[in-house]
């Protein structure tokens, strides 16, 4: 058994959820003898006022504990999946990922349906794949970019400085604010960013810690989360456009939804894909979202 783990996290609300779902993991399974919550402030977390282009994509989010990770300062970090890069530094690695929670994005808005909102409502997002998407349902919309905690925006629908906002569902439910949560988008209709709704373990390809997690998720969110991180590696040029793509376990097979906008040409489809022929399938939606990078 392992004497002690620390583990690196944001100090968000959910960030410290997070960590803390691993820290029961481990401590409840007797896989150490104790695990440390250690804290850190990303870059994307003290500037809230300037939009995640600007500062360099999803990075800013994980850069400062990868580098508590890289000096030893922490044995593993936790991550909500889809703010992790397509591309890590040369001695990290992803070693685990959790089940995933559900992967839809939500509609916040005091209760009233989408299709209901008033003409030119202000709705919040900091997205631009939620943005076009939302775009596509309705284009009265007036979109108003947002940042901060899942607490803070939240508080501008109930404030009413805005009508509503979207939001991932799983901060939400693993957050137990269910109750603010208006309506559940279709995967088909809101296509989820990759990974949304899974939790990531970072650590050192020298750290030997891989083993304690085999039982951590089943063998389908392994599946899922192999493709969908496939999908957001082989797609880097995306990282600044529109989009989503989503792996779904259907029956003995999958779904998977996927959507990419270019500014020119929009690529969006739910297809059925074998699981004896999963591997083909992927690689060939990824070629075909390629052709409009």
């Amino acid at each position: 058994m392992i004497n002690k783990i620390r583990i690196g996290t944001r100090g968000s609300g959910l960030a410290l959820w997070q960590a803390n779902f691993i820290k029961d993991f481990l401590e409840k399974n007797r896989l150490v003898n104790s695990a440390e919550v250690v804290k850190y402030k990303t870059t994307g977390d003290i500037n809230i006022a300037d939009n995640l282009d600007v500062l360099g994509g999803k990075g800013v989010f994980v850069k400062e504990i990868e580098e508590g990770l890289i000096k030893k300062e922490i044995d593993i970090a936790v991550h909500s999946y889809k703010d992790v890069p397509s591309e890590l530094p040369e001695d990290l690695e992803i070693i685990a990922t959790s089940p995933r929670e559900d992967c839809r994005d939500v509609l916040i808005s005091n209760n009233i349906e989408l299709k209901n909102l008033p003409l030119n409502s202000k709705i919040g997002t900091g997205s631009k794949r939620r943005t076009f998407q939302l775009n596509q349902i309705r284009d009265d919309f007036k979109i108003v970019p947002i940042r901060g905690n899942i607490e803070t925006r939240l508080r501008k629908v109930s404030d009413n400085e805005l009508d509503a906002i979207i939001l991932a569902g799983a901060a939400l439910i693993r957050l137990n604010l269910t109750t603010d949560i208006t309506s559940f988008f279709s995967v088909e209709e809101m296509v989820p960013s990759p990974l949304q709704g899974f939790i990531a373990i970072e650590a050192r390809k020298d750290s030997g810690l891989t083993n304690i997690f085999s039982l951590f998720s089943s063998d389908i969110d392994k599946i899922v989360s192999k493709y969908e991180r496939r999908a957001l590696t082989s797609l880097s040029g995306s990282c600044f456009l529109p989009f989503g793509f989503n792996l779904m376990n259907y029956k003995k097979d999958f779904i998977c939804s996927y959507f990419l906008n270019n500014n020119q040409k929009t690529i969006k489809n739910s297809i059925i894909i074998k699981h004896e022929s999963i591997d083909y399938e992927i690689d060939s939606i990824i070629n075909e979202l390629s052709t409009i990078l």
